[in-house]
């Protein structure tokens, strides 16, 4: 967990023993830690102090978390990144995704996997996406936008909606992508996928899938192209637009 050291952590979470318990373990990383009870009091840290990283809830009273996640993108849209932890699903991944969430991790959550997700997102970019996951990709995806024009596709900040017609994809899964851009800029490598929906308008299937690693051939023009990004959404939604 090297890359949290030195970084500025904010817990937002309505439960004083949660708070305290992720506050503890974060100092074990030499990390400094704020805590607020709501979004509210948590946008007043964002505006006074430099946060690189958010830990949030959703629901809590005096401010929920997607309303702090809003106000504090349209101060700046990539920092801090966050993290959201829920027991409820009155919230989809494809929309937390789209609204700028970097990751959410399900209560009752597994601390390693919390702070796996935290370290890999303090990490330059060039070191977070030059890191090859452990396990394969057992299937592979290939789309070139000058051919294949009548098909939406589009890249987010860390992550790309993916047509793919009939298919779904088990969510988790890796797949590998190589990718042509109408500019003829290539990009290859390995992603997750994160959801799956459907166009209703047309009954085509897409995925959400998030990037993980980048071809060592390809992995400037990737993070140069991520970096020149300027939206909100983390992957982009599936809409009818």
């Amino acid at each position: 967990m090297i890359f949290l050291k030195n970084k500025q952590v904010l817990i937002v979470d309505d439960e004083v023993d949660l708070r305290e318990m992720l506050a503890l373990e974060l100092k074990n990383y030499q990390t400094t830690v704020f805590e607020a009870k709501n979004g509210q009091e948590a946008l007043n840290f964002i505006k006074k102090e430099n946060i690189d990283l958010v830990i949030s809830d959703i629901r809590m009273p005096g401010g929920n978390g997607i309303e702090f996640l809003k106000k504090t993108k349209a101060i700046n849209i990539k920092s801090p990144q966050f993290v959201f932890i829920t027991a409820y699903s009155d919230i989809t991944i494809e929309e937390l995704f789209a609204l700028g969430a970097e990751g959410i991790v399900e209560k009752p959550f597994d601390i390693p996997e919390l702070f796996g997700l935290l370290n890999w997102l303090a990490m330059p970019l060039p070191e977070r996406y030059a890191l090859m996951p452990k396990t394969k990709p057992t299937i592979n995806f290939k789309f070139n936008q000058n051919e294949n024009s009548k098909n939406r596709f589009a890249v987010g900040r860390g992550g790309a909606l993916i047509p793919t017609e009939n298919t779904v994809y088990e969510v988790g899964s890796l797949i590998g992508f190589e990718i042509i851009f109408s500019s003829y800029i290539k990009i290859s490598g390995i992603g997750e996928i994160n959801w799956n929906n459907c166009m209703n308008s047309s009954n085509n299937y897409y995925a959400g899938m998030s990037f993980k690693y980048f071809d060592d051939s390809t992995r400037k023009d990737a993070i140069e192209l991520l970096t020149k990004l300027n939206c909100i959404e983390i992957i982009p939604k599936v809409s009818d637009t």
